[in-house]
């Protein structure tokens, strides 16, 4: 039977077990959560994940090199003990939880399945709304962490209640600035416009890796500061990309359809990026 064990300060437990006390309990809400992805017992861009982690755990203080390592060699290792473990090997979402103690940081591996291929393009595509509940402006060095929690909490419930996998997030000024659970990008021709990292709702770890993805496709990469509804409304493509999903085409967004081609394309270039293992 695959899963059921996670790791806790590079311990097996199996879930649901009495592990935690209640002063972890509410030590946890002081560190950060991060997701990534994993193939064939390895972590995907494991550099760019590793600087991610680091980045995020500067912002509130943390110094977490002792139990990640230079160049995440102690997490891989980990990484690769819980995807034996639970016998996922082929793909596997990977969960972290960091957060500290009154002598130590305490780290949480948790590992799910997910469809294997180095981030196969999702088909037909996601249907999406918008959401515009109480988001800020500018999240600065919070945009590590996906939203705001209670905006996060109050968008999944509406998401749920639209039956949607995701929603377009647009801030307090009126720009979109990255989806609930990622980051968005649009075409026009062959353009591919992403948000800069000052209107980041989120600091997706592989966006780096998705623009050498468009630059292989042979596409012309720009940024864009102030990415207005309009703008989506109006593009001839438009996706999502996070570091467990990848590229993810989106078929509509409200009443609006796209095409896919330009899409498939930079997934496609992420996917053997991914298989070299850059």
């Amino acid at each position: 039977m695959k899963g059921g064990y996670f790791l806790f300060n590079g311990q097996f437990h199996k879930e649901g077990d009495a592990v935690f006390t209640l002063a972890d309990l509410s030590r946890r809400a002081l560190g950060f959560s991060e997701f990534f992805r994993a193939e064939h017992n390895e972590i995907l861009f494991p550099h760019a994940i590793s600087e991610h982690l680091f980045a995020t755990a500067e912002t509130i203080g943390l110094e977490i090199s002792v139990i990640i390592g230079p160049e995440s060699r102690l997490l891989r290792k980990d990484v690769s003990r819980l995807l034996n473990k639970n016998k996922l090997y082929q793909a596997a979402r990977i969960g972290i939880q960091v957060y500290p103690s009154e002598e130590k940081i305490n780290i949480i591996l948790t590992a799910e399945e997910m469809e294997r291929g180095y981030y196969p393009l999702n088909e037909p595509g996601l249907l999406l709304s918008f959401f515009s509940h109480h988001i800020k402006s500018n999240q600065g060095d919070n945009s590590y962490s996906i939203s705001e929690p209670s905006a996060l909490l109050e968008g999944r419930r509406m998401a749920e209640e639209l039956d949607k996998p995701d929603l377009i997030v647009v801030n307090s000024d009126g720009y979109t600035c990255g989806s609930l659970f990622g980051s968005i990008a649009y075409i026009e021709k062959d353009q591919v416009f992403f948000t800069t990292e000052s209107s980041d709702g989120y600091r997706c770890a592989i966006k780096e890796e998705v623009k050498e993805s468009v630059k292989e496709a042979g596409l012309v990469l720009l940024e864009k500061e102030n990415m207005t509804p309009e703008m989506l409304l109006e593009a001839d493509e438009l996706f999502l990309y996070d570091v467990c999903n990848g590229v993810q085409k989106v078929l509509g967004l409200q009443e609006r359809r796209y095409f896919s081609h330009k899409t498939r394309l930079i997934a496609e270039k992420l996917s053997e990026r991914a298989k070299k293992g850059k």
